[in-house]
């Protein structure tokens, strides 16, 4: 191990190899704590700090197997719930299930080890300042390219863990998730690379204040009245909801809760009614129909077939806006559709109406009155130029509905919750989520809790939401990508200028 692993000391004593390859899984398994919902914000530098204090005397190879070794736990533990989706209730044996979760958690951490070893072969030396940029940048374009290549998954991406209170989080307005992560990463680089503390600290200082200052900004202004807006959260355990001899009795008890409401718009998760749109039951839509009258408007989760019979997860409306419709439009591999070339573990698994097509790019918002709503299920929520998008087409506010039944009692469900109140940072757009077991829950324009509904408890949810106009610099500038873009030239260029500044020894 010592010829893979970089020389790794605490308090100037050098530690054995096994020591240091044990430091590394350590901080890269606890780093989920800065994550929902222990939401120790703090923590994350801390644990970065630890894994680049490897790469200041390691060799590219060597970079690559120390962050293989921190960020495979990291992901491992980070989204382990996958595999309570594919043992409880997709049918694989439960090895089977963790060692798939193993292999996609290596996936992930092949992006860092990537990343390591191109930081480490091209960054420039003898100044800890620019190879702490450097560096941040590489690993903040690996993180966006993990985020959509094979479709992506930019789950646990560090810069989603700096919700408030987070200083950092006055940032999202300006440079979205992705930002905040480089941020993340330089202050480690800083500290790690060896700059002097009188150098990094006000560096540090000034950034914690200019965030804080920033969260005083008011990034969007009110448009229209208030909607009224309720949500119905019934919490039907994952392996009941595709029971046919429970199904009548879901149904029928929605409608129970539907009716306990007062919004103007009522709104069920996604798949709430686990049925085709043509197999609802006519009696249903009738009492539906006769508890809403006729100023309201349900929007339920159903499936929907197109005219080539393409099978789509969507978000279907009855009531006074009706007929609107939307149609999932980034869907989850393995889960709603087979990757190329993974046909054989698509067929292992049990997983219902799991075979079906995306939602066009651009769809309708769902309007009533001066509301305009950008409807998104599940972890759709996760894609940030996605959500960017809507916001530029007109959204003044945005609306989840999700199904995170199939991952139980986990940490899933306040991850994706922390991800939507992000969504809601960088858009300065309110983000209401309706789930079927948690987290259901509003926040304003601002981040703030609304109000939010207790994990696995059914119950109805009702809150104003107040639509914003005027768009954020992170959505005016279009996202993710030329913000990376802009990051990763500027670091290249710096770089490439003080190499040749620097003698030759």
């Amino acid at each position: 191990m010592a010829a893979w692993l970089p020389p790794l000391a605490l308090r100037g004593r050098a530690l054995p190899p096994w020591a240091g390859g044990i430091l590394l899984a350590a901080a890269g398994a606890s780093a989920t704590w800065a994550f929902a919902p222990t939401e120790a914000f703090w923590y994350l530098p801390v644990a970065l700090m630890a894994f680049f204090l490897a790469l200041v005397q390691a060799s590219p190879r060597q970079a690559m197997f120390a962050a293989f070794l921190w960020a495979w736990p990291y992901f491992l533990v980070g989204v382990g719930w996958l595999s309570v989706a594919l043992a409880r209730y997709g049918g694989l044996p439960w090895p089977a299930a963790w060692a798939a979760v193993a292999l996609f958690a290596a996936y992930l951490a092949a992006w860092w080890a990537l990343a390591a070893g191109v930081a480490v072969r091209w960054s420039p030396s003898g100044s800890p300042f620019r190879r702490a940029l450097f560096t941040a940048a590489v690993f903040t374009a690996a993180e966006w390219a993990r985020g959509w290549v094979f479709t992506g998954f930019p789950w646990l991406t560090p810069g989603l863990s700096q919700t408030p209170p987070s200083p950092l989080a006055g940032f999202y307005p300006l440079v979205g998730a992705q930002g905040v992560g480089f941020l993340l990463f330089a202050f480690a680089g800083l500290i790690a690379f060896g700059l002097s503390w009188r150098r990094w600290l006000p560096f540090l200082a000034l950034a914690l204040a200019l965030g804080g200052a920033l969260r005083s900004v008011e990034w969007s202004k009110p448009v229209g009245a208030p909607l009224a807006v309720s949500l119905v959260q019934p919490a039907i355990p994952q392996d009941q909801k595709w029971d046919g001899a429970l199904l009548g009795r879901h149904l029928w008890r929605q409608a129970e809760l539907l009716a306990q409401t007062h919004g103007t718009l009522v709104v069920l998760p996604e798949t709430s009614l686990p049925l085709l749109e043509s197999q609802i039951p006519e009696e249903w839509r009738k009492l539906v129909a006769q508890v809403l009258g006729e100023d309201r408007t349900v929007l339920y989760g159903a499936f929907t077939h197109d005219a080539a019979g393409v099978i789509h997860n969507s978000a279907v409306a009855q009531g006074k806006v009706a007929p609107f419709s939307y149609h999932k439009r980034h869907l989850v591999p393995f889960g709603e559709y087979s990757p190329p070339l993974f046909g054989w573990f698509f067929r292992a698994l049990s997983i219902p109406m799991s075979d079906q097509g995306p939602g066009a790019p651009r769809q309708a918002l769902l309007r009533i009155g001066e509301s305009a709503a950008a409807v998104n299920i599940c972890y759709e929520s996760a894609f940030a130029d996605l959500i960017a998008g809507d916001v530029r087409a007109g959204a003044t506010w945005l609306l989840n509905l999700s199904n995170l039944a199939w991952y139980d009692h986990s940490a899933a469900q306040a991850q994706h919750a922390q991800i939507g109140r992000v969504r809601a940072l960088e858009s300065a757009r309110p983000w209401i989520q309706a789930t079927n077991t948690g987290v259901s829950v509003g926040f304003d324009a601002d981040g703030r809790v609304l109000a939010a509904l207790s994990e696995w408890r059914e119950g109805t949810l009702d809150l104003a939401v107040q639509g914003r106009e005027g768009l954020t610099p992170f959505v005016r500038l279009g996202g993710e990508a030329p913000l990376v873009l802009a990051v990763l030239i500027v670091a290249v260029l710096g770089a490439r200028r003080f190499r040749r500044k620097t003698p030759s020894v």
